[in-house]
């Protein structure tokens, strides 16, 4: 079944198959050419332009010669090593050309490293030759670290030797080198830096002792000072004293230094980090991934308080804001705002900001803005009312979401698995991302000699129609101008098909739940209560069931948000190129202005409405086209229930993302991470707010896929399959399935209203 192809009607549905195994056939099948020729794309590039300079960048540095190491003739040097990065930022500041050797392990401190001629290979274009033939040993001056076949030079941290502590408070006792001690707050410390002040509380390091003699202290007097007993006297302020001894390249020009001491942080972070690997990890995706579980679980069971609260916090916001209005039109004189204002702050004691109180005075205005006021305020007055009236009359509508809600709790505790597709499609993408830069890399270094075929086939072909639209262009980077522009659509077109692939999973496992929880034949992959129950299986059977019948679909989809994406890029692309522009004409900056709000609703319209469509498709087993239509038809007629679950899943995804991430960090701190606590504390609050993005996200689609299911239900089925709670807060207590019918269609309502 292809693109825009006739399906069955919903009322032919059958009781008997409902749900997501209702016949399904093969939907947008002519777009499956299409996803054939994005996985091609990038297979095409590998095959002719493996062995051009991009295709090494990544992972292989060069040295001075312009030859990469690793490859032949360097094939046993893997790493490249700096060794004149001074020289090199005064010639070129950007250190595009920078010089280096090849090493076959990155140098320590103040290690030798040996330059080497050309061995005869020719050297490649831009190359340079040995900078010190007649010294070619280079001095690493500071330590390297290995990053992506580079040796990287950072300022190592300071080295700490062993400290010793004293007592500021009770002060010392002093006395002179010659007296003999007969208490521990007559041992001081040097006077030479400072501690001459306070006595010691630990062991004499060597470095005291040799203090002590140089300030004239005898042998006598210094082992009596090492023997004292310095137990029995308290201290309540304790200072330490320590020794840092740091290595560094004295004539460093500044720009040198500052490179070399964030690389230093870099090292260290990183080094703190793989330290605490498994706390970070663990904390960061197993502990956001149970907390998000747990928050989860408990909303359902809280949203019906959260929501009253936000309900009555909006109506008084729009209230007081009213209010405000109306005191600037004169209509009212605002005593009772400062009443309420003073009240609030003697109760509380909280002190009300002073912007605040200047809102309750009357701002001297012109007559004009007065009436402005005045009926600003009359027109928010009745918009206030209206929304009363609205949130009154759905009252059955909140009902309804705390029911989905809770179904929606319940589907992912009985299919925990739901959470593990998320994470299997981020990687993947990861992985796709990774290749199509590799492609982009390789595109951009490509030379005429790399691809001469390819390049007079274009000349031939494509250069003449290009050149005579206007395009004057050299063949050449014409070529890579365009693939490297096919290159991003396709990343656009893997991240779509990504998030579709994450929502179909998720639609499909929730659908076949809903329908065929209770049914002993069909209830394959719907839960921990299945038969034949394992982790994972019921998203491994609807990924099957994707990749059978609904593949087309998903490419359909993809490709429709990206080339609304696509467009958005390349209208920002214009306006970058054209500021100039509308800085000297008002009416050009106001038309671009219009254009990226327009492109920007569209997109973020097509995204609502290709989440609809994917769970429509895995409802129904129908097109995208037909699914998109459906959905249409879905939001008119129940609006108000739709931006309600909307809300919701927006309220919670805000939650998790703030409360998860915070209490982690925390967490962490409650671990003795001590000084890695900084570093390892950012990295596990972006891993949380990952996790937690992804388990919010699987939620929305969990509360979507059973409105959708919930409501095909009503309207085919009678409800026969919702649960308890959910039949309750639809009214099957108290409506036949007739008069729901008869209800739903007549009157343009979202829910039965009760008799």
């Amino acid at each position: 079944m292809c693109c825009g192809a006739p399906e069955e009607e919903d009322n032919d549905a059958s009781a008997d198959n409902p749900g997501p195994d209702v016949e399904r056939k093969c939907t947008d099948v002519c777009c499956l050419p299409v996803l054939l020729v994005f996985m091609l794309w990038p297979i095409l590039v590998f095959t002719c332009l493996k062995d051009v300079d991009g295709a090494h960048v990544l992972s292989h540095g060069h040295d001075h010669y312009g030859r990469f190491c690793g490859l032949d003739p360097l094939k046993e040097k893997r790493y490249v090593f700096f060794p004149d990065l001074e020289n090199d930022f005064k010639q070129d500041p950007s250190l595009m050309n920078r010089y280096g050797v090849c090493v076959e392990k990155c140098p320590k401190q103040f290690e030798t490293i040996e330059d080497y001629k050309d061995s005869g290979t020719k050297a490649v274009k831009g190359g340079q030759p040995m900078r010190r033939p007649d010294h070619p040993s280079w001095l690493a001056s500071l330590p390297t670290f290995a990053l992506a076949g580079r040796c990287i030079p950072y300022d190592p941290p300071p080295e700490f030797s062993a400290g010793a502590e004293f007592c500021a408070d009770p002060p010392c006792r002093t006395t002179d080198g010659k007296n003999t001690p007969t208490n521990p707050r007559e041992v001081c410390g040097l006077k030479k830096d400072g501690t001459d002040r306070f006595w010691l509380v630990t062991k004499a390091d060597d470095i005291l002792i040799d203090g002590w003699r140089r300030e004239g202290a005898s042998a006598e007097v210094i082992e009596a000072r090492e023997k004292m007993d310095r137990g029995k006297e308290p201290c309540k302020l304790k200072v330490l004293r320590d020794t840092r001894v740091r290595t560094e390249a004295v004539d460093s020009s500044v720009i040198y230094g500052l490179l070399t001491k964030y690389t230093g942080h870099i090292f260290t972070a990183s080094a703190q980090i793989y330290d605490n690997k498994w706390i970070v990890i663990g904390l960061g995706v197993g502990g956001s991934m149970v907390l998000s579980f747990v928050i989860i679980m408990g909303f359902a069971f809280c949203v019906q308080v959260i929501l009253n609260i936000l309900v009555t916090c909006l109506f008084l916001v729009l209230i007081c804001v009213d209010y405000v209005l109306f005191l600037q039109a004169g209509m009212v004189t605002g005593r009772k705002g400062r009443w309420i204002l003073d009240t609030f702050q003697k109760a509380s004691n909280i002190k009300v900001p002073q912007e605040l109180n200047s809102l309750l005075e009357k701002q001297a205005s012109a007559d004009d803005w007065e009436s402005v006021y005045k009926w600003c305020a009359i027109g928010l007055a009745i918009g206030i009312a209206f929304l009363a009236c609205a949130a009154i009359a759905a009252r059955k509508n909140f009902r309804v979401l705390v029911a989905l809600l809770k179904e929606a709790s319940n589907t992912m505790r009985e299919m925990p698995s739901l959470l593990l597709a998320p994470f299997i499609l981020t990687c993947s993408m990861v992985g796709v991302s990774i290749m199509l830069l590799w492609v982009a890399l390789t595109t951009a270094t490509a030379r005429a000699t790399d691809v001469p075929t390819m390049l007079e086939a274009w000349k031939t072909n494509v250069h003449p129609a290009l050149d005579g639209l206007g395009l004057h262009q050299d063949p050449l980077k014409q070529m890579r101008q365009t693939a490297l522009l096919f290159n991003l659509f396709v990343f656009l077109f893997s991240y779509y098909m990504h998030v579709a692939m994450c929502i179909l999973i998720t639609a499909m496992c929730v659908s076949h739940w809903y329908f065929y929880r209770d049914d002993p034949d069909r209830n394959a992959g719907t839960g921990v209560n299945s038969a034949g129950w394992f982790f994972g299986r019921p998203v491994l059977l609807a990924f099957l069931r994707i990749c059978r019948h609904h593949l087309g679909s998903l490419v359909f989809g993809s490709c429709i948000l990206a080339i609304a994406t696509f467009v958005r890029i390349v209208f920002e692309y214009i306006s970058e190129k054209t500021k100039d522009l509308q800085e000297s004409n008002p009416v050009v900056k106001m038309l671009f202005c219009i254009c990226r709000c327009a492109l920007w609703c569209l997109e973020k319209f097509l995204q609502f409405l290709t989440e609809y469509a994917y769970v429509y498709v895995a409802v129904t087993g129908k097109p995208f086209c037909s699914a998109a239509r459906s959905s249409f038809v879905f939001f008119a007629k129940y609006p108000v229930q739709t931006a309600l679950d909307k809300m919701a899943s927006t309220a919670l995804g805000w939650l998790l993302c703030i409360t998860v991430p915070a209490g982690l960090v925390v967490a962490a701190y409650l671990c003795g991470l001590k000084e890695a606590w900084p570093v390892c504390a950012v990295v596990i609050a972006c891993l949380a707010y990952v996790t937690t993005r992804l388990a919010a996200g699987i939620y929305d689609v969990c509360i979507t896929t059973l409105f959708v299911c919930a409501m095909r239900d009503c309207e085919h089925y009678g409800g026969r399959y919702m649960s308890k709670s959910l039949k309750s807060a639809c009214g099957f207590a108290e409506l036949s399935r007739e008069s729901l019918a008869r209800t739903s269609v007549t009157s343009n309502i979202e829910l039965q209203e009760a008799s």
